[in-house]
């Protein structure tokens, strides 16, 4: 229980300090509207990303790689270095030791009527990264899920395993923001 409720403040320190305006997030005229009951990116200040047009493997960049601690260490000269796509629409990444992140662009279904950003949205810790609506799960004290909604079409998530002590969300959350700073232009 002592464990869960320390998760729960870390997880509020980590993704308050990452949005632009805390648990109603954001600014204008949407300010007074909660972060879970907004249905579109319109409703955030910031642009929709065209994540359509991205690359996952290009979005974690390879100095951030070695920041994020995700290269294998030099005592394993065999292992390889960079993201490995495994499909079209995601990356993995991993140092072989103990951390890895799994990238994962999403499209909502074509069939379904609502936004992408509900997905974005679903779980329990909601906030801003970098402006965009952003949750996080964790799974256990060394997996987490990080969703964030870049349009009403798509969004992303960051399945992340760590063992450091910053922990596995605060990991995801700066995979995030890597991601993020990276996106293509229109």
């Amino acid at each position: 229980m002592a464990s869960a409720v320390g998760l729960a403040i870390a997880s509020t320190v980590v993704l308050s300090g990452c949005g632009s305006g805390g648990a109603s997030g954001g600014e204008g005229a949407n300010r007074d509207v909660p972060l879970k009951k907004r249905t579109s990116i319109a409703q955030f200040d910031v642009a929709p990303l065209p994540v359509e047009k991205a690359k996952p493997c290009d979005l974690i960049r390879p100095q951030a790689e070695e920041e994020l601690g995700l290269v294998p260490p030099a005592s394993m000269p065999w292992a390889s270095r960079g993201g490995t796509a495994q499909t079209p629409t995601s990356c993995f990444w991993a140092n072989r030791v103990s951390e890895s992140v799994d990238l994962r662009v999403h499209r909502k279904p074509d069939n379904d009527k609502g936004s992408a950003i509900r997905f974005a949205l679903m779980d329990e810790h909601v906030d801003l990264i970098m402006g965009y609506p952003a949750s996080m799960l964790p799974i256990s004290s060394y997996t987490c899920t990080v969703s964030v909604g870049v349009s009403d079409t798509h969004y992303l998530t960051f399945q992340v395993q760590s063992r450091n002590r910053a922990g596995a969300c605060a990991l995801g959350v700066r995979a995030a923001q890597e991601a993020l700073r990276n996106m293509p232009a229109r």
